[in-house]
């Protein structure tokens, strides 16, 4: 079986380099990056996919708006962005949101 091919017809199967073995290749998962103006550091959202579908067409208008928007996580609560606060922004698939705002596996809050 070819290097990203499937397992039991299932996607997201690979061969490891050298042995052979299929492992499960790690789900990309949606996330809203933001640099916020004067801030030395982005800020990670993880969207739902549905999130992430609708806002990706909407992104550029949010931003020269400077609009305020409620964004749907990938955990099921609403995260506030005041757009007219972020530098730059865009929509990126990570294979871990372990430290995004709105992640299944980070809690609640803002600490880690």
């Amino acid at each position: 079986m070819p290097v990203g091919g499937s397992a039991q017809g299932e996607p997201g199967w690979s061969r490891t380099p050298g042995r052979g073995a299929l492992i499960r290749m790690a789900d990309k998962k949606p996330a809203l990056v933001l640099h916020l103006a004067g801030a030395p550091q982005p800020l990670h959202v993880a969207l739902s996919a549905e999130e992430a579908a609708r806002l990706t067409d909407r992104l550029p208008s949010l931003m020269s708006s400077g609009e305020p928007v409620a964004l749907a996580t990938a955990d099921g609560t609403v995260f506030a962005v005041n757009f007219a606060q972020v530098a730059t922004a865009h929509i990126e698939s990570t294979r871990s949101d372990a430290n995004a705002y709105g992640a299944p596996t980070r809690g609640t809050g803002f600490s880690n």
